[in-house]
């Protein structure tokens, strides 16, 4: 039983050069006859390039706006028929078909395509250099007011089946039926039914094919879903491993942190308040320059080691060192600047006198 194919491919502009070359035949086909010639019957001029017509009909409404990055420039229509419909006497005999029923199929096909889509349709060529024979028609979605709405013609699965049941009404008094009724393909099959075309193959052979390529999406999906678990498990480690290391570094900073407060508390003498409080002597004046050692000292009456006892039995022993070792570098200070520097004789400066 032969069917009645169209499926379409959404072409953004950087994909209308690559789909233009292969259906112009201007880079190599493998599996094109050289010796065939194809017919284009929509679109005269055959040296514009596709690019440039698809841009004409754009610009060529007043109310047109700017168009978006990824939208969506044309469509590639793919039209053909199970290869038993073109040689109903050896459906494997590739590349053979009845005239009469080419003619038919032709006609019906380039009607239907004037009748829906108007002059929106800037190109179509008829293959028969091919297993099959079949046609690439390109379509500019362009709605009333002239702006790019591909999603109004082809924006979803009812849409579709709007698309596939008006060419199978157009050609289906050629005995045509419709092909894959209710089935989930999508725009992208026609790269699948492309293939169809290629190897000749009927659809109703197909349907195995199809079935077999469904499982092993399956299996790729599954695949990809056991990959993509390994890499969250492996990512989910590394993120342990650096959190362990970021907590390592915090906990590091915060004992360098402390050692430097450490460091300047040593180097700062004990609050002259604070010992000024121990001493009951809250409203005692602070001299300048006054240390907490000589505060207490001068407080109390006593001297060095008394005033550092007191200090290590109000401040205990680290309060006390941080006293005495400010004490000792203010004395060390003083020594310093008001004791002259003693001349010492070396041995090389002995030698020389000698």
């Amino acid at each position: 039983m032969p069917y009645a194919i169209a499926r379409i491919k959404k072409l953004k502009r950087v994909n209308i050069a690559g789909s233009a070359s292969h259906t112009s035949r201007e880079r190599d086909t493998p599996n094109a006859d050289p010796t065939k010639e194809n017919v284009r019957f929509i679109g005269e001029d055959k040296q514009q390039k596709l690019e440039d017509l698809v841009l004409a009909k754009i610009t060529e409404h007043p109310q047109t706006r700017k168009i978006r990055k990824d939208a969506v420039y044309c469509v590639e229509f793919l039209l053909t028929a199970s290869p038993e419909y073109f040689r109903p006497d050896n459906p494997i005999d590739a590349g053979a078909y009845d005239s009469n029923k080419l003619n038919a199929w032709l006609q019906s096909s380039h009607e239907w395509l004037i009748e829906n889509y108007g002059s929106r349709i800037i190109r179509a060529d008829l293959h028969l250099d091919e297993v099959t024979p079949h046609i690439h028609a390109y379509f500019v979605p362009l709605d009333e007011s002239g702006q790019l709405r591909c999603y109004k013609f082809f924006g979803d699965r009812k849409k579709m089946h709007e698309f596939q049941n008006s060419y199978f009404e157009a050609t289906q008094e050629l005995g045509l039926e419709r092909g894959l009724k209710g089935s989930r393909a999508t725009h992208n099959d026609i790269k699948d039914f492309y293939s169809i075309v290629e190897r000749g193959v009927s659809l109703d052979l197909d349907m195995t094919l199809q079935t077999k390529a469904k499982a092993a999406d399956r299996d790729r999906a599954k695949r990809a879903a056991l990959e993509m678990e390994a890499t969250a498990k492996a990512v989910a480690k590394e993120n342990e491993e650096l959190v362990r290391r970021v907590n390592h570094l915090e906990q590091e900073n915060l004992k360098l942190k402390q050692e430097n407060q450490k460091l300047r508390q040593q180097s700062q003498d004990l609050p002259l308040t604070e010992v000024a409080w121990h001493l009951g002597r809250k409203s005692d004046r602070v001299i300048e320059g006054e240390t907490s050692l000589e505060m207490v000292m001068r407080a109390a009456k006593c001297n060095i080691r008394q005033a550092i006892a007191w200090v290590n039995n109000k401040f205990g022993e680290p309060g006390m060192m941080q006293a005495v070792t400010f004490q000792a570098k203010k004395q060390a200070k003083e020594i310093v600047q008001n004791e002259p520097v003693p001349k010492i004789e070396t041995q090389k400066n002995l030698d020389l006198e000698m």
